[in-house]
């Protein structure tokens, strides 16, 4: 599970020595030196009975030393005083799920989630139960929901673009992993999204190719299709632009698909549909960034020798691409939640051999 801890404002300690304790505590915990950790928290407990954070914590160092029980123990109290934050209901379910007791486990966040419903870590590690348990549907509903009730928790937007990928929706996973994308740029996950964006674009468009032929009739139609709601708006939209991309999918024709896309959208559908990610697509085909943008997302993934040849010859792009992206951090907000949650049946099912 993904464990978190926050601190708590420095004012909040009784002095500045507790103050020291629990951030030289917090630093051996990050190096892996768990043993001088839980000394150093029990210390800073002794002198500062009344701080749930450090309890938090000392269970937490527990708990990735195994020693699930005794996490619990520490933990007991806290929650019997009702005085559990998130972090704590969080290491108790990691705890109860380290033991096989799954089943408490999902309680214990269910219970957390209506005691602090916007926490969108809750959702992602009650998800992650319900997935480790086989229940996909149970998985994506805990996400979609931390995504709505907490947007700024990108890594509800991680599971759940690689949980569509498996479902008749790649349209989500195509948003959901660039939105991920947008806000953890560099770490191992943020590659494996790339390459995940690359292969939702790929199902999106067989997805639009292999749909029922339309009755032939003898006389001339509008284009296809009204869109009813966002999703449909968005693979309408795709549709009308898939000539762009008859010819495969790489990073060029995804550059100008995309390109096209924006202005379509904001022709179209911006005004009814606003959304952040398209927003902010759009200031950076404005401001000159948008080609670099799609060879930052597709390039490496796609053609990692055209990428480097690309490169050579833009050697300032990326850097300049970077230094942008840092200065405008995307925040997904509230509104951007269009999906109508509709889970049941959309997920593909394995084909069995024939004997």
């Amino acid at each position: 599970m993904f464990l978190a801890t926050s601190v708590p404002a420095q004012n909040n300690w009784p002095s500045p020595e507790v103050e020291q304790m629990y951030k030289q505590a917090r630093e051996y915990m990050m190096q892996g030196n768990f043993q001088q950790a839980a000394i150093t928290y029990k210390q800073a407990i002794a002198l500062a009975p009344d701080k749930v954070i450090l309890y938090n914590d000392l269970a937490q160092v527990y708990y990735l030393t195994g020693a699930y029980n005794d996490a619990l123990d520490i933990l007991e109290p806290i929650m019997k005083n009702n005085d559990g934050d998130e972090q704590s209901y969080q290491v108790k379910a990691a705890s109860l799920s380290a033991k096989k007791e799954f089943k408490k486990a999902k309680s214990t966040l269910q219970e957390a989630i209506k005691k602090y419903p916007h926490a969108g870590i809750l959702y992602h590690d009650l998800g992650k139960l319900y997935e480790d348990d086989g229940a996909k549907v149970y998985a994506l509903e805990s996400w979609l929901d931390g995504i709505e009730a907490d947007p700024a928790f990108h890594i509800n937007y991680y599971e759940a673009a690689r949980t569509y990928m498996e479902t008749k929706k790649p349209v989500w996973a195509v948003l959901y992993a660039e939105m991920f994308l947008n806000i953890e740029q560099h770490t191992p996950r943020a590659d494996e999204t790339r390459d995940m964006l690359l292969g939702a674009y790929m199902r999106l468009f067989s997805q639009l190719g292999t749909q029922k032929v339309p009755k032939y009739k003898n006389k001339k139609t509008a284009m296809p299709g009204t869109a009813n709601n966002f999703e449909e708006a968005v693979n309408l939209t795709y549709l009308k632009l898939s000539p762009v991309v008859s010819d495969g999918i790489n990073t060029e024709n995804l550059t100008m698909l995309r390109t096209r896309f924006l202005m379509e959208w904001k022709k179209s559908y911006a005004n009814k549909y606003p959304f952040s990610l398209f927003t902010r697509l759009d200031d950076m085909t404005r401001s000159g960034y948008f080609d670099i943008y799609n060879e930052w997302v597709f390039g490496k993934i796609d053609n990692f020798k055209e990428f480097e040849i690309w490169n050579k010859f833009h050697p300032e792009a990326i850097p300049k691409l970077e230094n942008w992206l840092k200065t405008h951090p995307y925040r997904p907000i509230g509104s951007d939640c269009y999906n109508n949650k509709e889970v049941d049946d959309i997920f593909i099912k394995e084909k069995k051999d024939d004997k």
